[in-house]
C-alpha cells in the first residue's frame, strides 16, 4: 500500500494525501486535544462508545482501501475509552479521512452511469462541435486518431473525478476547522470549489481525448497517468487563493 505502483500507478495518492493533512491538523490542534484528555472522562458512556467502535473496526471487511481507516478507528476506540472528552477533534479528522475514501466508492457503486455522463455529454458536444470525429455509445467514446489509429475509451465514474471531489470536500472541511468562514460565505466558496473541481476533471477528459486524437493510444494513457497529479494541485492553488481572499475581506 505504500509502494509507488500502488499509490501512483493505481491512483491511490488521494487517501494518503488526505491522511497526511489530517495528521498535520492533529498536530496543530494538539493543545485542544490535550485539554480534553486532562478532563475527567473515564465514564461508562465513553467506555461503551469506545467498545462499540472497536467492535466495528474488527468487523469491517479486510479491504486494502479500508485497512488504514480500520486501524485508525481501532486506535480512536481505545483513545475514547481512556480519554473520552478529548475525542472530538480526532473523531472529526478520522471522519474527514473516511469520507475521502468512501465518497468515490459510493459514487462508483450507486451513480456510475449518471456521474460519468456529467462529463461525457458536454465533452462530446464541445469536441464534435469543433469538428473532431468522436462517437459515443453509453460510456464508450470511439474515434480514429489523426493517423488513422482506432481508439476506444471507457469513461467510468472514476474518470469524472469523484476521488478528486472527495479530496476537495475533505480539504475544505479541514480549512473550515482551522480558519472558518461565516456560513453564507462558506456556502458560496464551497459551491465555487465543487464547480471548479468538476471543471478540472472535465478539462482533463478533453485533454486526454485530444492527446489520443493527435498522438495516439499510448500517449493518451501516459497523459491519463500523470494529468491528475498536475491539474488538481494547480486548481487547488487557485481555490486557496480565493478562500484566503474571501477570509481576508471578511476580517479586514
Amino acid at each position: 500500500m505504500l509502494s509507488f505502483g500502488y499509490v501512483f500507478g493505481l491512483h491511490h495518492a488521494a487517501p494518503w494525501g488526505v491522511l497526511l493533512l489530517c495528521g498535520i491538523w492533529l498536530w496543530l490542534k494538539r493543545e485542544g486535544i490535550l485539554q480534553g484528555m486532562k478532563a475527567e472522562s473515564y465514564t461508562p458512556v465513553f467506555i461503551a462508545l469506545g467498545l462499540v467502535l472497536l467492535t466495528a473496526s474488527l468487523l469491517m471487511p479486510g479491504i486494502a482501501d479500508f485497512l488504514v481507516f480500520q486501524l485508525l478507528l481501532a486506535w480512536l476506540a481505545v483513545f475514547i475509552i481512556f480519554f473520552g472528552k478529548g475525542m472530538l477533534i480526532p473523531s472529526i479528522l478520522l471522519g474527514i479521512y473516511g469520507f475521502s475514501i468512501l465518497f468515490p466508492l459510493i459514487i462508483e457503486r450507486f451513480a456510475e452511469l449518471p456521474y460519468s455522463k456529467t462529463i461525457i455529454l458536454p465533452a462530446m458536444w464541445i469536441l464534435t462541435w469543433l469538428g473532431y470525429p468522436l462517437e459515443s455509445q453509453g460510456q464508450w467514446i470511439s474515434f480514429l486518431s489523426s493517423t488513422g489509429e482506432p481508439i476506444s475509451v471507457l469513461i467510468t465514474a472514476a474518470c469524472a473525478g469523484p476521488a478528486t471531489m472527495g479530496v476537495f470536500i475533505a480539504i475544505f472541511a479541514l480549512m473550515m476547522l482551522d480558519i472558518p468562514l461565516p456560513p453564507r460565505k462558506a456556502g458560496y466558496v464551497f459551491i465555487f470549489g465543487v464547480v471548479g473541481t468538476w471543471v478540472q476533471s472535465f478539462i482533463r477528459l478533453i485533454i486526454l481525448l485530444l492527446v489520443g486524437y493527435y498522438r495516439g493510444d499510448a500517449a493518451l494513457w501516459t497523459a491519463h497517468y500523470w494529468t491528475i497529479y498536475i491539474l488538481f494541485p494547480l486548481w487547488y492553488l487557485i481555490f486557496l487563493y480565493v478562500y484566503f481572499y474571501v477570509h481576508k475581506k471578511i476580517n479586514y
